[in-house]
């Protein structure tokens, strides 16, 4: 699998080119970082990466609101602390 590869360009080139950079873009290969006065505005992304990216948000705010549901005297404060280990915790297991 080859690595994504994450595509810098101007607003301009962006607004001119923008069927090339969806066709490039569709493969998932690429992902295009829009500048505008040399500062990033928007990312342009397939529409299964986008779609994959909306459901993990989905699933990990499930997470933190059954926890809430089980434990509602639990100060939020310390439900995001506990999520936040849970986090940390599983994203080393992937690395590993």
């Amino acid at each position: 699998m080859m690595p994504i590869r994450i595509k810098t360009i101007p607003a301009l080139e962006a607004r001119t080119q923008f069927g090339q950079i969806m066709k490039d873009v569709q493969g998932g290969r690429v992902r295009v970082l829009v500048e505008k006065s040399g500062v990033p505005m928007v990312a342009i992304i397939s529409a299964d990466e986008f779609r994959k990216v909306i459901a993990e948000r989905e699933a990990r705010f499930e997470v933190v609101d059954r926890i809430r549901r089980r434990a509602p005297l639990v100060p939020d404060r310390e439900v995001e602390q506990d999520v936040r280990a849970a986090l940390k915790h599983v994203r080393r297991r992937r690395r590993a």
